[in-house]
């Protein structure tokens, strides 16, 4: 085994869609909790801030360190934890854009 495939971090992913009704603070609570975003995360959509609603899917991350119960059934395999969190539209007309990225 290589010196650089040791001393990379090995992250188990967890997914979590964060949904909510319209103006509910799903976009404010991601940005708040991440530490890492996509370019479409927080409603950068140009649309997306002249309507003042989340329109598309977002993602962003954050990342912890592996908790106890975790190490104990993962062993070695993995040294983190990252959440990516999917923000969600919260408009029912956006439905089909929900399940489509779940």
């Amino acid at each position: 085994m290589s010196e650089q495939s040791e001393s990379r971090t090995k992250t188990l992913n967890f997914n979590v869609g964060v949904l909510g009704h319209v103006d509910s603070g799903k976009t404010s609570l991601a940005r708040a909790l991440s530490s890492t975003a996509s370019t479409a995360a927080f409603d950068k959509n140009p649309q997306s801030k002249e309507r003042g609603i989340t329109l598309d899917l977002g993602f962003s991350s954050f990342t912890v360190p592996l908790p106890d119960h975790l190490k104990d059934c993962a062993g070695d395999q993995y040294d983190s934890l990252q959440f990516t969190l999917v923000d969600c539209p919260g408009h029912a007309s956006l439905i089909r854009t929900i399940i489509g990225g779940e």
